[in-house]
């Protein structure tokens, strides 16, 4: 058995970091979301943000999460249809903060990326196509 990639990763965020959450997501890196009005409703548990065609983030909020530390998982990595430059372009306009920009192997060989903190504490590898 291979797998073929990976469908979604389910992250808990605090209900009251929902709305810094999907700033940074939908309105700072233009992800889509999934869902949303639905759980904002009350209709839905979680909503999606949609990462590309075949790759979602469940978001399940909560009332309390403990605070990422990475210490069990490090960081999630997402590959994104830009040049580096224009993600540092929306890290900058987002006014996140750079914890690592660097050239690092994955899945598919090595491409420039940069590592930042979600406004949850998750930390997210955006991985450049050139």
């Amino acid at each position: 058995m291979e797998a073929t990639a990976i469908d979604h990763v389910n992250v808990r965020v605090p209900e009251s970091a929902i709305e810094p959450f999907v700033g940074f997501y939908r309105d700072d890196m233009g992800f889509d979301l999934e869902y949303y009005e639905d759980y904002r409703a009350g209709e839905r548990e979680f909503f999606y943000v949609r990462l590309g065609p075949s790759c979602i983030i469940h978001v399940s909020p909560r009332e309390s999460v403990p605070e990422p530390t990475g210490e069990t998982i490090n960081h999630f990595a997402v590959f994104v249809d830009a040049s580096m430059d224009e993600v540092m372009e929306r890290v900058e306009a987002a006014d996140v903060e750079v914890l690592t920009e660097a050239v690092r192997e994955g899945a598919a060989g090595e491409y420039p990326c940069v590592y930042v903190e979600d406004p949850v504490g998750y930390t997210v590898e955006f991985k450049a196509a050139g």
